[in-house]
């Protein structure tokens, strides 16, 4: 086996690049300066060949940092970048839908400043409203981004008819209720022909919609929903965690309580926000720390 060979095999598991390769010729370089450095202080081929092997050491680290530090400027380049997936027909459609909503808008206000009736514009939100965002929803889905796949182009029309039925029918129930002075009773009535079946259509879709996810981020959900598991699997973990919980909400109740007798029901629900807040970033902080 010579140089180039023995420098082949021991890097065979690594993926091949510019720095690979130019640290592979160097490494072949100054392996036989070294060898011939031997050979002239009197050792033969084969005992020269294999104290300069020796001598290399375990070089595996530095190969793996290269190896890692390529995969993640690919990674960067190809994955991380969301302008690479944006194409001329969804920027062209992004342009047209922002304009069109641009223009419902300047209607709306418009008609308002006209005839200082907010609802005076209502009329304008069919054909500036629904369209626009029925458009980026379209878009949206048939995108590819960084994390996810795009979605067929039929299926995303699916997806855009179930929401236009769902805004039509909340803007003809706006028409009615303030523009056709119906009573509220009335004005609902005209919700159940339009948002009730959009809103199952939409339910379906989502229930049977299929994983878009790229394999890297797959992979990254597994490898953190298994640190989450092995953290939390930990006892003495899991029972801090769990004292602490506990802590708090019989805190938050307490604190709800109290100020809803002395200041009033209405605002103290914010405790539990701030209960909650606090308890992802402790959860946060517990797996940082992990």
């Amino acid at each position: 086996m010579n140089v180039q060979q023995y420098v082949d095999k021991l890097f065979a598991g690594y993926e091949s690049n510019a720095d690979m390769e130019d640290f592979k010729e160097e490494l072949c370089s100054n392996l036989q300066e070294r060898i011939k450095y031997m050979e002239k202080k009197g050792m033969d081929s084969k005992e020269a060949f294999k104290k300069a092997t020796d001598e290399l050491g375990d070089i595996t680290e530095i190969a793996n940092q290269i190896s890692n530090e390529k995969r993640k400027e690919y990674i960067e380049n190809m994955y991380m970048k969301t302008k690479n997936y944006l194409d001329v027909p969804h920027i062209i459609g992004y342009l047209l839908a922002g304009g069109l909503l641009a223009i419902g808008i300047i209607f709306t206000l418009l008609a308002f400043l006209r005839t200082g009736d907010p609802v005076a514009g209502l009329g304008s939100l069919i054909p500036f409203f629904i369209l626009p965002v029925c458009a980026f929803v379209f878009l949206g889905l048939t995108q590819e981004t960084a994390r996810n796949f795009p979605m067929p182009w039929k299926r995303a029309l699916v997806y855009v008819a179930a929401v236009a039925v769902i805004l039509f029918g909340v803007v003809i129930f706006a028409l009615t209720f303030f523009v056709g002075e119906l009573g509220l009773e009335e004005a609902l009535g005209t919700l159940i022909p339009f948002v009730i079946p959009g809103s199952l259509l939409m339910a379906f879709l989502v229930l049977t919609e299929k994983n878009r996810k790229k394999p890297w981020v797959i992979e990254q959900e597994v490898n953190w929903a298994a640190q989450v598991g092995d953290q939390f699997s930990d006892p003495h973990t899991a029972t801090k965690f769990g004292l602490f919980s506990g802590a708090l909400w019989i805190f938050a109740i307490a604190l709800f309580i109290t100020f809803g007798f002395l200041f009033s029901f209405a605002y103290s629900w914010l405790v539990f926000v701030f209960a909650v807040a606090a308890q992802l970033l402790v959860q946060a902080f517990m797996m940082s720390k992990k």
